[in-house]
């Protein structure tokens, strides 16, 4: 495994974390929105080694980062409820789909068949996952159930040696990404988050409706789903 990477996304580090990851590797990276644990989709040891570090039940899921659609085809088996055209109007951006995952998707990712996938806003991060060749697992750092950690030195801290720490300029936002789910007959937003769903806000789409009991906190997005 290659030594511990740090610094900003530059593009002479990208190509080392690239390689690191795409070994098997685990590394801390900035999202659109708040630092996460990321490693290779294809990695099941790196996915039970990230769910170690978070100390997360097995059926749990996590976030998938595509580099584009066409990535994120590779996962999804259909997009019902008009997701292709309302996420087509906002990805790249910090919104997560769940949708009806392809057969061969690991249960460790695709908990009942449902996926979670997101195009990143972040161009640097977009790269990255394209230089891998598939999706990213993408979480949030910090202990599940606990607040997500903002700064990579307490990150350093908190979880010590990590094939990467990838810091970024300026400070981090606390504010997840949205969550909708789009598997049912009409989109469901499960969590507020960085995008903000007003109707008509997306080309006149409507909004979708608000899961009942959901909210706009960072932890558990629902009971039945978790990411």
């Amino acid at each position: 495994m290659a030594p511990e990477l740090r610094g900003l996304l530059t593009r002479s580090l990208a190509a080392r974390v690239a390689a690191a990851l795409a070994a098997g590797g685990v590394a801390v990276l900035p999202t659109d929105t708040i630092y996460g644990f990321h490693c290779a989709a294809s990695s099941a040891g790196a996915v039970k080694r990230i769910r170690a570090l978070k100390r997360r039940a097995s059926r749990s899921g996590f976030v998938l980062l595509a580099a584009d659609a066409a990535m994120a085809e590779r996962i999804v088996a259909r997009w019902p409820g008009g997701a292709r055209a309302i996420l087509a109007r906002i990805w790249p951006g910090p919104l997560t789909a769940l949708l009806p995952a392809r057969k061969g998707v690991p249960p460790a990712l695709a908990p009942r068949g449902v996926v979670a996938v997101r195009v990143p806003g972040r161009a640097d991060l977009r790269a990255l996952v394209a230089a891998i060749g598939e999706p990213l697992v993408s979480t949030s750092v910090n202990v599940s159930g606990g607040r997500p950690l903002a700064r990579i030195a307490d990150i350093e801290r908190s979880f010590p040696g990590l094939d990467a720490y990838v810091s970024k300029r300026g400070r981090t936002s606390r504010i997840p990404s949205t969550i909708v789910d789009f598997t049912g007959d009409a989109p469901a937003l499960v969590r507020s988050g960085a995008i903000r769903w007003r109707e008509g806000v997306f080309g006149g789409l409507r909004a979708p409706r608000r899961r009942e009991g959901s909210g706009g906190q960072s932890g558990n997005p629902s009971k039945r789903r978790s990411r």
